[in-house]
């Protein structure tokens, strides 16, 4: 991560500390749709691509390059709540509409 900007570390600091301090369980589906929308819309300002996968009680993150498509960045948080497939919307690029 040293070779990222400022603005990029201060992105990629703020989703961990927000995962790891913040009690996953307490998501709805739709309260999750809300966020990830939030949070993407952080890391385009800086260049950065929020990807994630859901899956049975675990939320894989990846945090990506725009321009290169280059990994930045990747970690699992578990969550206490189960999604369906038919809940969640599976990618920020979906939920937001883009092509």
């Amino acid at each position: 991560m040293h070779s990222y900007t400022k603005e990029q570390r201060e992105a990629v600091r703020h989703l961990l500390h927000t995962v790891l301090m913040r009690d996953m369980g307490t998501f709805t589906p739709e309260r999750f749709k809300d966020w990830i929308k939030e949070m993407d819309a952080k890391f385009r300002k800086v260049a950065l691509r929020l990807v994630f996968h859901l899956n049975n009680r675990s939320v894989l993150f990846t945090i990506k390059e725009v321009r290169t498509g280059r990994t930045a960045f990747r970690f699992t948080s578990s969550t206490h709540v189960r999604f369906d497939d038919r809940e969640i919307v599976m990618s920020a690029d979906e939920l937001l509409g883009a092509r």
